[in-house]
């Protein structure tokens, strides 16, 4: 009996073993549908409008002199006024408002600006105690003497517009570090 039973064991495991060992392949689901992407609009090109003269303002008329009249004295009460609107006329003949550019500074003038600049920032940096300044004040002034020797390199190669920049930059992180003390 004992070989029926270890027969029927042996085949009861490989029954359960090939069950379990068996998966059931999963249904996919279709792939993704590719979308057409529309065709671009046409394009419509519209030639720019020709620019039109204004035309010249006519001449001022002279004014005709009114007689003088007496004035009456004010009355008590509330006033009405109405508010003052511009004639077409008067505003036909105000020139158009336009806007000017800043002329740019002479580079002696962006020299002088630069060295005194540099004068500050020295200046604030000599003032302040670097041993009592903490990692991030360490950091700053580091980065305000960098600046430093970078505008007099600047200067130096006359790129005076890279000059003037890092020079204001050295000016205000120099500012910024004096009578600080940090832990």
């Amino acid at each position: 009996m004992m070989p029926v039973r270890v027969l029927f064991l042996a085949a009861v495991i490989a029954a359960l073993a090939a069950g379990g060992c068996a998966t059931a392949t999963p249904k996919m689901a279709p792939g993704p549908v590719a979308l057409e992407a529309p065709a671009p609009p046409p394009r419509v090109i519209v030639p720019p409008e020709p620019e039109i003269p204004e035309p010249p303002a006519p001449a001022p008329e002279p004014e005709a002199v009114a007689p003088k009249t007496p004035r009456r004295p004010p009355v008590a009460g509330p006033v009405k006024t109405e508010p003052k609107v511009d004639s077409p006329r008067a505003m036909q003949q105000a020139p158009p408002a336009t806007l000017q550019q800043a002329l740019p500074d002479s580079p002696a003038d962006i020299v002088r600006k630069v060295r005194e600049q540099l004068g500050q920032a020295q200046t604030d940096l000599r003032r302040v105690d670097y041993r009592a300044l903490g990692a991030d004040g360490k950091s700053q002034y580091d980065t305000a003497a960098r600046f430093v020797e970078q505008a007099e390199q600047a200067l130096r190669e006359k790129n005076l517009v890279f000059a003037g920049k890092v020079a204001e930059k050295a000016a205000v992180l120099a500012a910024s570090l004096v009578g600080r003390i940090e832990p």
